[in-house]
């Protein structure tokens, strides 16, 4: 696995975590960042490279700071 997107998937698997430790289900995710289950689900299956803002909206939404889900 290349760097990219060995650090997508840790990255996936930490909003994964977050959200299970808070009890929290894709669905709900996906509509606190105005998004779908689907993407939710391929961003925690580390498929998408996303942009800071999106990785600020995410840790908002689950009362983190982005650094706690990059590990």
């Amino acid at each position: 696995m290349d760097d990219l997107k060995d650090r997508q998937v840790r990255l996936g698997a930490a909003i994964r975590a977050e959200r299970w430790r808070q009890n929290i289900t894709q669905q709900v995710l996906a509509g606190m960042i105005g998004t779908t289950q689907d993407y939710v689900s391929d961003l925690e299956a580390g498929e998408y490279n996303i942009k800071v803002g999106r990785l600020w909206q995410i840790a908002d939404a689950l009362g983190v700071h982005p650094g706690d889900l990059m590990g």
